[in-house]
Formats: C-alpha cells, structure tokens, sequence
C-alpha cells in the first residue's frame, strides 16, 4: 500500500508507539521522623531518591562551676548509608578562654551519591567583669532550624533553645550569669542523598536522636538547648 506523507507519495505510515515503563502514577513519598524498622518499597517503583540528615548536637550548659558539653547526635541510616550527628557545644567554664562551638556531623559511612557535613555551632564568648553573654546559637542543618542560644541574664542563665524539629540543627547554648562563660551551640547532623535505580524489596533505616542539652552547675547554672533529630525523606518514582 503506498501512504502519502506531506504530499509525497511512497513514504512509511507513522505509528504512535506507548512509552515503555511509563505510569500514570506520580511520585509518592514517605517520610522517617524517630525510631528504626524496615521501609518496604511500593509496588509500581522504578527509582528512589533518600535524604537523610543525623541527629543535631545538644547545647553546652553554663554556670559558676564548669558546664558540661552537650550530647553528640545520633546516627542516621539508610541501607547501611550513615549520616553522622553533630557534635555537642562546649559548656561554659570560669576558666578564661572562649568554648568551641560544636562541630558538624562529617564522616558517615557507605556510598552515597552525595553528602555534607553539618554545621558548626556558635562559639561562647569569655566573660569579664561581671557582664553577662547570651549563649551560642547552634549550628543550621540543610533543614535550617538552628537552635537560638539563650538569653543574658543578670543572676541566672537563660536556657538554650532546642533545635527545629526533625531538622538535625543544633541546639543553643546557655547564657552566663554573672562572672560564668556561656555555652556554645551545638553542631548540626551530616546530610546525604542516595539514589538507588531498581530498588529491591526493602531497607532498613534508623533515625539519629537529638543530643541533650549540657545541664550547667553552680550558681546561675542553666541547661543548653536539645539538639533536633533526624529525618529520613524518600521519593518514589514510578516513571524512569
């Protein structure tokens, strides 16, 4: 049979041909905010998309003694993908010298398609002279949701904000009362994105938990922020 084309004669018919693995399902998405278990991949999924941020690291506590450092974030995994939490901020101290803020999460383990290290929190000023400092804020994850640091006080010390929840940020640090050093902001959680193509059946996850605050001692003594969790964000794609 000869079909006729834009007028010419002799050509191939067209045929519309259906995509191959095509869906009329658009992407769904499941989300982790606590806790460990097994995430079971939807029926109909081609590809996955992760991303997962650790555990912030808790505020550092202020007083007349020694404050103590905040708690290191926990840990978030994803089919032995590790997102490592922040480092705790340094608690305030009479000793002269400025507290280190927290470090960042840096360092998980296993493949991912790509990571970044969490945030260092905010550094405690010394006090002299009987002034009063407001704590280091923590340090923002790629959530956001930095932890304030707490507010001067003339007689006692302002407690450190908690960071943003399931965010991974920091916590705040405590303020000084009087003649105490503030505490520093704890580190935000590493993040990292993962895309696994023809995804098995199941994984396991674990989200990473905030670290504590570091509770201050002594006169005027005052507890750092809680550092936010971990979260786990999964998109499932039905289409390649």
């Amino acid at each position: 049979m000869t079909t006729t084309i834009d007028g010419n004669s002799g050509g191939t018919a067209l045929t519309t041909v259906s995509g191959v693995n095509q869906s009329t399902t658009g992407p769904t998405t499941t989300n982790y905010t606590s806790g460990s278990g097994t995430y079971t991949v939807p029926s109909g999924v081609k590809w996955i998309k992760v991303r997962a941020v650790g555990g912030g690291g808790g505020g550092g506590g202020s007083g007349g003694s020694t404050g103590p450092t905040g708690a290191t974030g926990g840990t978030t995994t994803f089919n032995s993908v590790d997102a490592v939490g922040g480092s705790g901020g340094v608690g305030g101290t009479p000793t002269p010298g400025p507290g280190a803020g927290g470090a960042g999460g840096t360092g998980g383990s296993g493949t991912a398609t790509f990571r970044m290290p969490g945030s260092a929190g905010q550094t405690s000023q010394v006090n002299s002279g009987g002034n009063q400092y407001g704590g280091g804020n923590g340090g923002a994850s790629i959530f956001g949701g930095a932890g304030r640091g707490g507010s001067a006080a003339a007689l006692s010390g302002g407690t450190g904000g908690a960071g943003g929840t399931n965010t991974g940020a920091g916590g705040g640090g405590s303020a000084s009362p009087q003649y105490a050093v503030p505490g520093a902001g704890g580190g935000s959680g590493e993040y990292f994105e993962l895309i696994i193509n023809s995804p098995t059946t199941s994984y396991t996850y674990t989200i990473g938990s905030g670290g504590a605050g570091g509770i201050g001692t002594g006169n005027g003594a005052a507890t750092g922020g809680a550092g936010a969790a971990g979260f786990i964000t999964i998109e499932e794609h039905y289409n390649y």
